[in-house]
């Protein structure tokens, strides 16, 4: 019982920082920074998840995501659901491949999925919305890889200490020392 107890409060302590970072971006970000292009923080919770939890719970954690970056986007759900899983996807099939454990991955993988983000919604759009995105912003997307991964080194760190405290080990074919 203990042991589930520790699963559900990561869950919900991600869930939280999730709605939390969202917030940061949605609103603050704008309140101190005008209109420079925000980071996408919400991104280094589904990028964690993706690195150091198994598919399953990637997929669960991927929609919960969604759910908290809907309530403060334009974005409909579906098109939360398809950004959220062909950012997942494609981190999932690099976790392998060309990522590794430790803070670096995980900023190259918050640095990857910002810039797999905006192409996944322009396409989605085209396939999904009877309106599409038409407008595609170089300069942001540019710009929001690079503060992504830039404010998600802290992060990396935080989320390694909620591991910790709630008794998560990472899955072993991750072969991660630091989590």
């Amino acid at each position: 019982m203990r042991e589930l107890s520790f699963k559900i409060l990561n869950y919900l302590v991600f869930a939280i920082a999730t709605c939390v970072l969202a917030g940061f971006q949605a609103s603050l970000w704008y309140h101190v920074f005008g209109f420079f292009p925000a980071p996408y923080m919400w991104l280094a919770v589904l990028s964690y998840w993706a690195l150091y939890r198994s598919i399953t719970e990637a997929v669960i954690m991927s929609y919960l995501v969604s759910f908290a970056v809907v309530t403060m986007s334009g974005a409909p759900l579906d098109m939360a659901f398809g950004m959220n899983l062909a950012v997942l996807g494609v981190l999932y099939m690099l976790r392998d491949r060309v990522l590794w454990a430790g803070p670096n991955s995980f900023m190259l993988a918050c640095g990857i999925s910002a810039l797999i983000l905006p192409l996944a919604t322009f396409i989605l759009s085209h396939i999904i919305e009877e309106t599409a995105v038409v407008d595609f912003h170089f300069y942001d997307w540019l710009m929001r890889p690079i503060l992504t991964a830039a404010f998600s080194l802290p992060l990396f760190y935080l989320f390694s200490a909620i591991d910790r405290l709630t008794n998560k080990e990472p899955p072993k074919h991750t072969e991660s020392e630091v989590v």
